[in-house]
């Protein structure tokens, strides 16, 4: 099932080689306990990190509110920082009925096809001066396209017959499988915890 999947994915991070330690940062962007909306201006230098598209959506039903899969951008570590992670989740607040929800497929909020790479600064950026606590990490800026702050497993129709996929628990746990690929599974460090908090996503399930 999704909650046991998401646990299974929870127990691979926590249960690493003897030494290791593995926080993962889950920054909801407009959960105002997380105030971490940095105020440093977008960086204009570089491109910013490639759109990245999971791989297989549809077989493992983690797909955005219009059925398209979910994306994350990545940005690799380098140095000391090759082995440390953060994961950001993307805020953009909830749609609270059918109606508001299906409008959101009609927008990043809610699809992928409309979803660009975006430039990130703050806590993303490589700057060691601008920020010298992750500026060489392994950085990953999940995309938010399901409606419910990654938590919801669960479909419904509009009023126009289309169907709406709120699958943020899905979406979750497959992300997390696919970083798990990408070094995710070794990584030896995560922030300090002042500024984290996990995300028990299989606990709450729309």
């Amino acid at each position: 099932t999704p909650a046991t999947g998401t646990a299974m994915a929870t127990e691979q991070l926590l249960q690493c080689r003897p030494g290791c330690l593995v926080l993962l940062l889950l920054l909801l962007a407009s959960v105002m306990m997380c105030p971490l909306v940095w105020s440093s201006p977008p960086t204009t230098v570089g491109r910013p990190p490639e759109l990245t598209l999971l791989a297989g959506a549809a077989e493992k039903g983690a797909v955005c509110l219009d059925g398209s899969p979910p994306a994350y951008q990545l940005e690799r570590g380098f140095g000391s920082g090759s082995h440390s992670w953060l994961v950001y989740l993307e805020g953009g607040g909830w749609c609270s009925t059918v109606e508001a929800c299906s409008k959101h497929t009609k927008s990043a909020l809610g699809s992928s096809n409309f979803m660009e790479a975006v430039q990130l600064a703050g806590i993303f950026s490589k700057d060691q001066s601008q920020n010298s606590d992750f500026y060489n990490w392994n950085k990953v800026f999940v995309r938010y396209c399901d409606g419910a702050s990654f938590s919801g497993d669960a479909e419904y129709e509009d009023q126009d017959g289309n169907r709406l996929f709120f699958r943020g628990l899905r979406i979750w746990e497959a992300i997390i499988d696919e970083l798990m690929e990408k070094g995710l599974a070794n990584a030896k460090q995560g922030p300090p915890c002042r500024l984290f908090f996990w995300w028990f996503s299989h606990t709450t399930a729309l």
